[in-house]
């Protein structure tokens, strides 16, 4: 007789056990099984290191090539055993928290109240469990989250921190994570002499070399910083000058040898600001320019190919990138790509497109038009360069800094969630291999983790059925009035994407009311009463951002906006305790909501 169901736990007594190396990601892979399924059952499965013959179920972690595409994982049932098998090493990790959501937990956001776990004395399988799971993205790079937090949701990248500790490395080996490091590291490298053997950097001093600094549009040779960061090192040197480039380019080179020698992806970007100003002396002027225009991408990717080619001479085998961003996102028209770009990534950021806010990538609004000829012209280039390397999206969305400015999105409703799929379809077809959210504040969970789940999902599925997964969530995260939240949840974001009325700002208003009511009902789950509170929160939150919006566009009571927006802050602070203590948000995102944000907008209502 076929047996319908493997027994991993029953009446709290462990049935199996669990088979793994004793190190390595794989070791972290079963300690995550055997962890959670104590804390469901109370059973504590036993780890081994060696695949006995014996009659009890086991749960075996093993590597086989090809069994998955990228980290993917592949979970079935073979007899007695649950075989989670993977390509990669952490492709077991994934399997592991695969297995476990097939047990009932949910991983939906950060602890406390972004896990789910059932409490269940008798866990089983079905026997014909078969299961597999492989990313749409190969490059997975997180923004938000701790590192063992960004492998339990999908993620595949953790990012090197300044000069990194054994700790650090440790811990990337233990995970099985990439590593990554990036930023507008240019102004650094102009500033600042680093040194491959890991010397403290120094100050650079350009005395005796005031030919290698660019010269200015009146024809004096000076540090050029972004006009918003004086203090900050220049924009660029004066490249068609040999020493200063060779200088440079072997400085970026000593960076990445000192700062992040491990890195598997490292991307390097000029200054941030709309436009990448570059030296003005006559051989400078006379190269990569057309008609007196020059071309900043092609100086940009001109010294990028200068570092990689020095970095293959070091024996750094990581891979490099460039960004197309403000200033360099025009595709280069004289450059070619060193090696045909092997090793090499495309990072595009399409930031003016302004994180979702227009709707997808593919509709008709002005904007994205551009955008999608922008891109065509950089897919063109690469296509005629034989491009070897990878390419990965910078994508906006949650990103307070671009949409702040709308009740909607200082409310974490923009981007909608079917605009983030339009969007991962549309790059993946494109063929972008890896994606980034630039979403500060990036750990913001506010109402819940809804849409930031989601957008990992998506990650790995960009077929994913929304709706089926907006089931789950709220069937798994709200429990028994899961409906009930739902409608108050979709009912405020209805309302927010309204014009702004007295009426609106009431219907808001008595939502919050609705949450109460709902509060009441689960008062003996502590859990779930927190997270109720959560979402009367922002349920309050969103009535005083549509108010403020009321105040900007209808009213235009100066007066009146100032008010609501100080109000915003006053209630930010008054509630940071129980937002960042169950992680609804950080205390620096906080900071910055009730800081910047609600600046912003005083602003604006002084200037109406």
């Amino acid at each position: 007789m076929v047996k319908d169901e493997i027994t991993i736990v029953l009446d709290g007594e462990a049935r199996a056990i669990i088979i793994a190396p004793k190190e390595g990601p794989l070791a972290y892979a079963a300690s995550q099984l055997q962890l959670y399924i104590e804390q469901m059952s109370g059973a504590r499965l036993a780890i081994l290191s060696e695949d006995r013959a014996e009659e009890r179920i086991r749960i075996v972690l093993r590597l086989r090539e090809g069994v998955a595409r990228h980290d993917g994982y592949a979970l079935q049932a073979e007899g007695d055993r649950v075989i989670i098998e993977a390509s990669e090493p952490r492709g077991c990790i994934y399997g592991a928290y695969g297995l476990l959501e097939e047990l009932g937990c949910r991983f939906y956001g950060p602890e406390p109240l972004g896990i789910i776990l059932p409490r269940c004395k008798t866990l089983k399988l079905p026997s014909n469990l078969k299961i597999l799971r492989e990313p749409a993205f190969a490059n997975r790079i997180p923004s938000g989250g701790s590192p063992e937090e960004q492998i339990r949701w999908g993620f595949n990248f953790i990012v090197i921190g300044i000069r990194p500790t054994p700790e650090h490395e440790e811990l990337a080996r233990k995970l099985g994570a990439k590593q990554y490091r990036w930023g507008h590291i240019w102004p650094s490298l102009i500033s600042m002499q680093y040194f491959a053997d890991g010397r403290h950097p120094e100050k650079m001093d350009y005395g005796g070399r005031e030919d290698w600094l660019p010269v200015d549009e009146y024809g004096v040779r000076r540090y050029n910083p972004a006009s918003h960061r004086p203090w900050d090192g220049g924009q660029s040197l004066c490249f068609s000058n040999r020493e200063a480039f060779e200088w440079f380019t072997e400085n970026a080179v000593n960076w990445i040898l000192s700062e992040c020698r491990n890195a598997d992806y490292v991307s390097l970007w000029p200054a941030d600001t709309r436009d990448l100003v570059l030296c003005r002396c006559p051989r400078c002027r006379s190269q990569y320019s057309t008609s007196g225009y020059m071309y900043p991408t092609d100086w940009y990717l001109h010294v990028h190919n200068a570092i990689r080619r020095k970095l293959n001479e070091h024996g750094w085998k990581g891979t490099f990138g460039w960004i197309a961003y403000h200033g360099t996102e025009v595709p280069p028209v004289y450059v070619n790509l060193y090696d045909e770009g092997r090793n090499m990534d495309f990072l595009y950021a399409p930031r003016p497109r302004g994180g979702g806010q227009h709707g997808p990538f593919t509709n008709d609004h002005p904007i994205n038009i551009r955008y999608r000829q922008n891109l065509e012209g950089w897919l063109s280039y690469l296509k005629a360069q034989g491009y070897k390397g990878s390419r990965t999206v910078f994508e906006y969305y949650f990103d307070l800094v671009l949409l702040g400015n709308l009740a909607a999105g200082r409310t974490f409703l923009i981007p909608r969630h079917e605009t983030m799929q339009e969007d991962l379809k549309y790059y993946h077809q494109k063929g972008f291999d890896g994606f980034f959210d630039c979403n500060p504040p990036s750990n913001t969970y506010f109402p819940d983790p809804l849409s930031r789940w989601l957008y990992i999902r998506l990650l790995w599925d960009i077929n994913l059925d929304l709706k089926a997964a907006r089931d789950d969530f709220f069937r798994n995260y709200y429990g028994p009035v899961a409906d009930d939240v739902r409608w108050v949840r979709e009912a405020v974001e209805d309302l927010m994407f309204q014009l702004p009325s007295q009426g609106i700002i009431d219907e808001l208003r008595s939502l919050e009311a609705r949450c109460e009511a709902i509060l009441s009902k689960v008062l003996n789950d502590d859990t779930l009463a927190k997270r109720i509170e959560g979402m009367r929160l922002w349920v309050h939150y969103c009535a005083l951002c549509k108010e403020s919006e009321f105040h900007e566009k209808v009213t235009m009571d100066k007066e009146k906006g100032k008010a609501i927006e100080k109000e915003i802050r006053k209630w930010l602070n008054y509630n940071k305790e129980f937002l960042v203590s169950h992680r609804f948000m950080s205390a620096q995102d906080l900071a910055y909501i009730a800081g910047p944000v609600v600046e912003r907008h005083l602003r604006l209502f002084e200037l109406l």
